[in-house]
């Protein structure tokens, strides 16, 4: 059972997670998120009291977490990765079907927060490229698993990685999960 100071501290992030996806991570004010939390000025600061930029790190960390977990739930769902990697996208597939507000992306913001901290905060860039990193690293364990040698397979994590990044901005553009479903179609041919 959380407690009282967990259950604030969380509903902090989910709200700048939410916000963050709606408007951007600049243009989301601390004001905001503790009016939409309900949440007093002091709580913010007890829980991140480097203020902003400690909740934006806390918001990439967790949802990056949650994006590990559920890439590795489905890339444990076959032994064959090319397989286990078209199982992810069909899952990201249904989840995007019915895209219509910000809202309903349920994936990590820290590709929206990466590209607009790039050139502004380096902390904040280097905790996304960090978690980059670890979603490319379960990916290349997948890889290596199956057989395939670890350069191979890094580079092979970087391409999926970057492929996935790409048909999810094609997806949220075109508010349809077409994208996700042809990227589908071609996996085989990555593991060729």
């Amino acid at each position: 059972m959380k407690n009282k100071n967990n259950s604030t501290r969380d509903h902090l992030i989910d709200t700048a997670t939410r916000l963050f996806h709606l408007q951007g991570y600049q243009a989301t004010g601390l004001n905001q998120i503790l009016k939409e939390s309900g949440t007093p000025k002091g709580s913010l600061y007890h829980y991140f009291p480097d203020g902003k930029d400690q909740l934006v790190k806390e918001v990439v960390e967790s949802s990056s977490q949650r994006l590990l977990d559920n890439i590795q739930l489905h890339l444990n769902s076959d032994p064959d990765p090319a397989i286990a990697v078209k199982n992810y996208l069909i899952h990201l597939s249904e989840n995007f079907e019915y895209l219509d507000t910000p809202d309903m992306l349920n994936m990590p913001p820290f590709a929206l927060i990466s590209m607009e901290s790039a050139f502004m905060n380096e902390e904040i860039r280097v905790v996304c490229q960090e978690n980059y990193r670890k979603v490319q690293q379960v990916y290349s364990n997948k890889f290596v698993e199956s057989g395939m040698s670890t350069d191979k397979a890094n580079a092979l994590a970087v391409s999926l990685c970057s492929t996935i990044i790409g048909v999810l901005v094609l997806a949220i553009t075109e508010k349809s999960n077409e994208p996700i479903n042809m990227l589908q179609k071609i996996v085989p041919s990555f593991f060729l």
